[in-house]
């Protein structure tokens, strides 16, 4: 009789936890970036969190060709204490700005770990019809950690140091919790595997095979197209608290009202990500075609331009054109939203289980080249044209990353169609062997 594999929500709670606690990790000092810089009397201290976006992609693919190779758990045990001990060494010796750029790299490092591992583990926990709806939840942890690493950082902002003390508790609460988390087998939610009750996925990747992996074309268009899609999207975290303070924006007059604000507007993302994850999942079920996610992404992904376009040219401290400000930008959340889950999917859709911690890590890797050039881009364009042009043009970046998007379709449900004969070959000779 076949078995069914219900998805385990407390493990994939946990899951979705450590995405949370990469992104705070990662977003934490925003709010306190200029405090920061002159307490360590460094007018450049924004080249330290520069630097530790370049450390932490760099460790990204280092970690994802890990987690295909060894066992996940043990590897997850290796990461958590990596970035928990440095956050501690900066939460007690605030004062050095030595210790603090160590700290900040040696966070890095750790926290690299938890994009390959998530992607990795998360296509084993989700039911396979279910794809784009548990992957959305990896999208709402990473929309959540943004905010929560800015709401952080901001409310303790009289006491920056102690923000990273508490991101360090919760990372020992982490490594309690995963005591009592049991990772599951690869392959484990593949059709091709449903059938079998005990067997050991044996194939790991090893170096020679990385060019293999990226053979798919839609594995291609995808990583160009998150370079396209993060450019806007680094900008507007970077930047959107400091042009609702300004002059341009708002006039706010304190960092931790901007931040409520921001993460009010922004939250579209929440609900979108669920809301289109199901509705790929529907109609690729529906359609016995996987192409509608690539469909469904692409509209909306070009839609969201027009919305945060018309939201940036209306904003103003008036009560009604802030409301409408307001709402225009949350819609534009929402329907771009469309992108994450789905992209998600299909990643697991055309790769093997033991490519898609590298995969997954190449797929940070881009997305944090696009973040790192969107913060370049707007530091230079900021001072030369100001916030509201800069966030208008950027909105192109948008309907690049949509025409990706398109040229993607061609080629998922061939390939596919490869992956599961290729896993149901597999399964066949799993099942004799036993």
């Amino acid at each position: 009789m076949k078995r069914v594999r219900k998805t385990p929500f407390f493990p994939l709670f946990f899951l979705f936890f450590l995405i949370l606690l990469n992104g705070i990790g990662t977003t934490l000092p925003i709010p306190n970036l200029a405090q920061l810089a002159d307490q360590y009397d460094f007018p450049l201290l924004g080249l330290v969190e520069a630097l530790f976006v370049v450390i932490l992609t760099c460790f990204i693919f280092f970690w994802g060709y890990l987690v295909d190779k060894f066992d996940r758990k043990h590897l997850l045990w290796a990461a958590n204490v990596i970035w928990i001990l440095p956050a501690i060494m900066v939460f007690f010796i605030p004062n050095s700005l030595q210790i603090y750029i160590l700290g900040r790299l040696g966070m890095a490092v750790g926290l690299s770990a938890f994009s390959p591992l998530a992607y990795s583990i998360l296509a084993d926990f989700a039911k396979y019809e279910d794809r784009g709806l548990i992957a959305s939840g990896l999208n709402i942890a990473w929309v959540g950690s943004n905010a929560a690493g800015i709401l952080i950082g901001g409310f303790f902002s009289s006491n920056w140091n102690f923000s990273f003390g508490v991101v360090a508790l919760f990372g020992v609460l982490v490594l309690s919790w995963q005591l009592f988390i049991q990772i599951p087998k690869r392959a484990e939610q593949e059709p091709s595997f449903s059938s079998l009750e005990e067997y050991e996925y044996r194939w790991r990747i090893d170096l020679k095979q990385i060019p293999e992996a990226l053979k798919s074309r839609t594995i291609i268009w995808l990583l160009i197209q998150g370079i396209f899609a993060l450019i806007p999207g680094s900008i507007y975290t970077m930047w959107l608290i400091s042009f609702l303070s300004s002059s341009e924006g708002l006039g706010i007059t304190t960092i931790g009202n901007a931040s409520v604000i921001i993460v009010i507007i922004a939250s579209g993302r929440a609900l979108g990500y669920p809301f289109f994850g199901k509705m790929g999942d529907f109609y690729a079920k529906k359609r016995e075609s996987s192409q509608i996610r690539a469909k469904i992404a692409t509209i909306f992904m070009a839609g969201q331009a027009f919305f945060f376009f018309f939201a940036f040219m209306i904003v103003s401290s008036d009560s009604l054109l802030f409301l409408m400000f307001s709402i225009l930008f949350w819609i534009g959340s929402f329907i771009g939203s469309a992108s994450g889950p789905n992209r998600t999917s299909l990643l697991f859709d055309v790769s093997l289980p033991e490519h898609r911690g590298t995969l997954g890590a190449l797929f940070s890797i881009t997305d944090q080249l696009g973040i790192i050039i969107g913060i370049v881009l707007s530091t230079f364009s900021i001072n030369l044209i100001g916030f509201r042009m800069t966030f208008s043009l950027c909105l192109g970046f948008y309907f690049i990353a949509a025409f990706v998007w398109a040229l993607s379709i061609s080629s998922i449900n061939t390939e596919k169609k490869e992956i599961h004969n290729l896993l149901t070959l597999r399964a066949k000779e799993v099942s004799k062997a036993g």
